[in-house]
């Protein structure tokens, strides 16, 4: 029985060494789904592992919301499975055929996120996917509308349930079999509110028409709502028809005199409330509702930004907007405060307006030097004045992340250092977070910066060294950085592969220029290797099986660390060479085999027959 003991302990110590060295997808999967659908995440590891023990086999399913907060999905562990979000789980008898692939089932706007799958057999596996949620919005429109002679007529449009929030709705007019904008007459006009969020984390919009009776011509009118959203791969269209009716004739009786008597004294009494009630507001001077100013959660410099400042309980006609721009690093003023230096913007916002509120809207284009800039907007309404305060702050995306490695190739056993670079960034603000392909983090990083430049953008290198072991050879070094520009989940990733062998040259395909060559004419055949390393490659040119000498300029090395050249066959084509078949060999060290290139010369014409300049006689 011992005996038998010690064969298993053998076994497994046997798995571990010759799996030692893991595996980590190189790319992020992107996928997308429907709300309420199922979908799968994908998870592979080694076949290999199938044969290691239940109790020795760990899964970690983990997510990254849009909130960049982290939680726990699905776990399997010592033989059993956890399960922390509702209908998720991995099929048992897909794990003996090395997939643990997630299954989320109902899946809704909550689910999204960055998910990473984490296997331990004891070798780490991982692998990560991106999943993007879409719910299809909900058109609802009447199909038929009839509007009063003499009178208007407001047409809704309801658009519920959709994500993102991303959505645009446009009317239109259908002419036969033309369609013109709507709303641009003086007879209509378009009111479209801003997305409610729902309780389930979709947004819901209503847009609605107001059509004079005037503007349908010849009695009947065809209106088109169109919506525009990610879910749909072409605009989506739903109309209605707008008809015009004849008012009603009045039918008079003795029931009807009755009943216009109690109407009327009805509405006296209505007009005789109301008119105290109006003079009451009046004379207490109620002051209207003042939203705080609104403003995207993240402001690029450079790009155009609306500030919006919405206005309840007041009539178009009775309000004055005012925007002023303060100046940058005032402190923040209190109701009815004084400007600190600021201009008047007033002429660059617009006030939309419908039948319960107005919003005022603010675009702006800011610079990184206009940080911490205050803008205030100022409501003056039936003598009072209603003041909001808000400050920007500008964010600048990084232009460069990208780790390069000092030796390009490295060696066992010899120091390696990769450096992060992060280049052109605003605030200043950053962390930065090393780690290995199996969740190792970094230590001993060493900083540099961040420091700024004339135009007070950031840049910072990051740097860790190591002592190149031959377990690593396959592992995959990242360094995560946290930067408020980043959209959620506020963090990008920059790779680093160890590889020993350096990385073969993209080889491109030979061109010819001219196109088309001439006899006794020069031209050039030309090849670009791209991205290679390290720099020594060998090029030979041969013309129908016998080399032909050539040029070759001189390795430049990329933006991204590896090396990039043209090489060049200079001939003056004769008649025989029409059809001649030209190879170019590519040989590098990261290569299996040889890479060729094949071009076979056009049939040339002869050169044009020089034109003959008659000079005029004296006279």
């Amino acid at each position: 029985m011992q005996h038998l003991q010690n064969i298993k302990v053998m076994i497994k110590v046997m798995l571990i060494v010759c799996h030692c060295g893991g595996s980590s997808s190189d790319t992020t999967r992107q996928l997308s789904v429907l709300v309420g659908a199922d979908v799968t995440l994908g998870c592979l590891f080694d076949k290999l592992s199938r044969l290691v023990e239940w109790s020795a086999l760990t899964i970690e399913w983990n997510v990254v919301d849009t909130h960049a907060e982290k939680s726990v999905v699905y776990t399997f562990e010592d033989g059993r499975a956890h399960v922390n979000r509702e209908g998720s789980e991995v099929d048992r008898m897909q794990l003996l055929q090395s997939d643990a692939s997630l299954q989320l089932h109902n899946v809704t706007v909550g689910d999204e996120g960055l998910y990473s799958c984490r296997i331990i057999t004891p070798v780490v596996y991982t692998e990560t996917t991106s999943l993007e949620v879409l719910a299809r919005p909900s058109v609802l429109l009447p199909e038929k509308a009839a509007v009063t002679e003499g009178e208007e007529k407001t047409i809704q449009c309801d658009i519920t349930g959709f994500y993102p929030e991303k959505l645009a709705v446009t009317w239109l007019v259908l002419n036969g079999s033309h369609t013109v904008l709507a709303g641009l007459s003086p007879l209509s006009r378009v009111c479209t509110e801003m997305a409610i969020h729902n309780a389930d984390g979709t947004f819901s919009i209503r847009s609605g028409i107001t059509m004079h009776s005037s503007a349908v011509k010849g009695g009947e009118m065809s209106l088109m709502c169109q919506v525009e959203h990610k879910t749909y791969s072409r605009p989506y269209n739903t109309s209605v028809t707008l008809t015009v009716q004849a008012p009603p004739q009045p039918v008079y009786s003795a029931v009807t005199l009755i009943a216009l008597t109690s109407v009327t004294s009805l509405l006296l009494v209505s007009a005789a409330i109301g008119g105290a009630l109006l003079l009451y507001a009046y004379l207490c001077k109620a002051p209207p509702s003042v939203s705080e100013i609104s403003k995207p959660s993240i402001i690029y410099a450079q790009v155009q930004t609306d500030l919006r400042c919405t206005i309840r309980g007041a009539g178009q006609r009775e309000l004055r907007v005012r925007w002023s721009k303060l100046s940058a690093g005032s402190e923040e003023l209190s109701e009815g405060g004084s400007l600190l230096g600021g201009g008047d913007l007033s002429d660059q916002a617009c006030l939309l307006s419908d039948c319960e509120h107005h919003t005022s809207v603010l675009t702006v284009c800011l610079t990184v030097s206009e940080d911490r800039t205050q803008y205030q907007c100022e409501v003056l309404c039936r003598g009072q004045s209603i003041t909001r305060v808000t400050t920007v702050r500008v964010k600048v995306e990084p232009s460069f992340l990208q780790i390069t490695s000092i030796p390009q190739i490295p060696k066992v056993e010899r120091s390696l250092v990769l450096c992060c670079r992060l280049e052109n960034f605003y605030p200043q603000e950053v962390d930065l977070e090393w780690s290995r392909n199996d969740g190792e983090l970094v230590c001993g990083v060493t900083h540099f910066g961040p420091f700024s430049d004339h135009t007070r953008l950031y840049s910072l290198w990051s740097k860790i060294q190591l002592l190149m072991a031959r377990e690593d050879e396959r592992a995959v070094y990242s360094c995560r950085v946290y930067h408020s520009s980043f959209p959620a989940p506020g963090y990008k990733d920059a790779l680093y592969h160890i590889n020993t062998q350096g990385t073969p040259p993209d080889v491109m395909f030979i061109d010819c220029e001219p196109p088309c060559p001439l006899l006794g004419g020069d031209c050039t055949l030309q090849l670009c290797l791209k991205d290679f390393c390290p720099e020594d490659v060998s090029v030979t040119w041969t013309k129908d099986g016998e080399e032909v000498p050539s040029f070759n300029t001189p390795p430049s090395l990329n933006i991204n660390g590896l090396y990039s050249m043209y090489t060049f066959l200079k001939l003056t084509p004769t008649k025989q060479d029409g059809g001649s078949r030209f190879r170019c060999q590519v040989a590098h060290s990261a290569q299996q085999e040889p890479e060729e290139r094949l071009f076979t010369l056009p049939l040339t014409h002869s050169l044009p027959p020089p034109l003959l300049r008659i000079q005029p006689a004296d006279p």
